[in-house]
């Protein structure tokens, strides 16, 4: 089998649709109505939290998979990037640019490299923030020492694995991530807000609140 024929397969079954509603697609009983209102949160929730996190204002760089992914058959990105790009100007934030980064394979994974880091941290040193909808980048303690000195924050939408999320808070290189909740629900009542649905399903985690991840 050729090497792209592996990357677009592990393409397609690592992103899917692009959504990535974690707890929809585990909990086959949630309505149509109910996903809707946790994409919402989901991608509002988020824009609030990095907002947050860069004190209500700044321009942000928007990371997604390039081609052969399904990122790429838009040029506005999957419905979850644009989600996500419409909620940023409500909380004074600014898409300076959306980034396609190269899926490289690794195993029957795909992976962020360092070296793509690297280079569009050298393409955007005025960006406030990076947001990433590819997960983690893959720079471990050997390679921060080629990072520039001074950098956007780098947050993780999509795709973060808390694992690799503790190390790079560790190493001062993650500001901040989305990721699922690994306790089910505590509750049967349905949650009313935008928050108290991001809250039943996800967690917004900084360096502050690293010790949450287990």
């Amino acid at each position: 089998m050729s090497q792209r024929a592996v990357l677009i397969g592990a393409v397609v079954a690592i992103i899917g649709s692009g959504a990535v509603l974690y707890k929809y697609f585990a909990q086959p009983k949630t309505t149509d109505a109910a996903s809707k209102n946790l994409f919402e949160a989901y991608t509002q929730v988020a824009a609030q939290e990095i907002s947050h996190l860069l004190g209500g204002r700044g321009d942000v760089v928007v990371l997604m998979w390039g081609p052969p992914a399904d990122d790429a058959k838009d040029p506005a990105g999957p419905p979850v990037v644009q989600a996500f790009c419409r909620a940023l100007p409500r909380v004074g934030l600014r898409v300076l640019a959306k980034e396609s980064v190269p899926p490289v394979p690794a195993g029957y994974d795909i992976v962020w490299t360092a070296d793509n880091y690297r280079q569009i941290l050298e393409r955007y040193p005025q960006a406030a923030a990076l947001v990433s909808f590819v997960g983690d980048p893959q720079v471990r303690a050997e390679n921060v020492h080629e990072l520039p000195a001074r950098r956007p924050k780098l947050v993780v939408v999509r795709g973060g694995k808390a694992e690799n999320a503790r190390e790079l808070f560790e190493l001062g290189v993650l500001d901040g991530a989305v990721l699922p909740c690994v306790e089910p629900p505590s509750s049967d009542r349905a949650p009313k807000s935008a928050r108290e649905w991001f809250d039943r399903y996800y967690l917004f985690i900084t360096p502050q609140t690293a010790s949450e991840l287990h």
